[in-house]
């Protein structure tokens, strides 16, 4: 699955949730599909219907399992690492007094850099949003988890029946916990079924890719998935429905349209996700920009942070990673 748009898709949706967050660091009410999700809920779960399809294919092509192993956490902990060590000891030099020089900034920085709370009370204490310096990174330790629990299922079983049951299970879990009183705990699993979906439908789409590849399949698949969101909005089953309609309109869009000017050249979307929260709470409590000037500075401050960070870390461990190993066919540069 060379020939798609993903790279393109995750920048995107990248930005669109830099800009729903803006919206929630800033006091004000973030933009949602009334009944359902926020946007930048939304754009979560087109990273992870790409994931899932991307790192099936990832897994069914690698060479071993540690082959696969390898590789997933070459993408994803060298970048959170440097991440964390900037949130810690580079913005808690310059916006915490006494910080970085005490063991609370190791024990953050150890924190965080695995899947743990990014929470630095001691540079957000005053902010609007105060509950966390970087909110963001919760998904990365639910999409590390599915990268284990998926090497485990295929592992035991190498078929599709593996996904289409995970799918399932995740389907059954969002449905009651949509319908059930809300409380922060049921909101959060609820979020963590809703990604398992996700997930589990690029999953299942990696073992049909063949019946899925014709331009009239992909079509009909966008258009019916478009309409089976909003047929579900205000319905029982919103959760269960829009949120496999989302995942599956984002691949179906995603491997019919061809981008030729992002894909396979670079992707700092990962980079953008972990420093756009981080940063918009910096630019919208440490200065006095209005609203939009203020998301516009954090836009240009985040694409160059991540473009750093695609330049001096990800490429090239993921380089690393990659060297002498057999070639797939999928590209390096396209799986998360």
């Amino acid at each position: 699955m060379r020939n798609n748009s993903f790279d393109l898709i995750r920048h995107l949706a990248a930005l669109m949730v830099l800009v729903s967050h803006h919206y929630v660091l800033a006091g004000m009410n973030e933009p949602v599909i009334q009944g359902y999700n926020s946007l930048g809920g939304v754009a979560v779960l087109c990273f992870f219907a790409i994931s899932g399809l991307l790192i099936t294919l990832s897994y069914l092509n690698a060479a071993s399992l540690q082959d696969y192993l390898v590789k997933r956490v070459a993408r994803i902990f060298p970048a959170l690492i440097v991440c964390s060590f900037v949130m810690t000891y580079v913005a808690g030099a310059f916006f915490a007094s006494d910080y970085v020089s005490g063991k609370e900034a190791l024990i953050d920085f150890l924190r965080i850099s695995a899947f743990g709370r990014a929470t630095i009370d001691e540079i957000t204490s005053d902010f609007v949003f105060s509950e966390s310096f970087n909110g963001s990174l919760w998904t990365l330790k639910i999409e590390f988890a599915f990268y284990i629990l998926l090497a485990l299922v295929l592992t035991l079983y190498r078929k599709a029946m593996m996904p289409w049951t995970l799918l399932l299970l995740f389907c059954i879990a969002t449905y009651v916990l949509g319908n059930y009183p809300m409380n922060a705990l049921a909101q959060k699993l609820l979020a963590y079924c809703a990604a398992g979906i996700a997930f589990f439908a690029g999953s299942l789409i990696a073992f049909y890719k063949d019946r899925f590849s014709g331009v009239r399949t992909k079509a009909i698949t966008l258009v019916a998935c478009c309409l089976l969101v909003f047929a579900s909005l205000g319905t029982s089953m919103v959760w269960v429905l829009a949120t496999l309609g989302i995942s599956l309109a984002t691949l179906s869009l995603g491997l019919l349209y061809v981008d030729k000017n992002i894909r396979g050249r670079f992707d700092i979307s990962y980079g953008m996700y972990l420093y756009a929260f981080p940063v918009q709470q910096l630019v919208i409590n440490k200065t006095q920009l209005a609203f939009f000037p203020s998301m516009a500075v954090s836009t240009v401050i985040v694409i160059s942070l991540a473009t750093l960070s695609w330049l001096l870390i990800e490429r090239p461990v993921l380089a690393l990673a990659h060297r002498n190993k057999p070639r797939k066919s999928v590209p390096d540069s396209a799986v998360s």
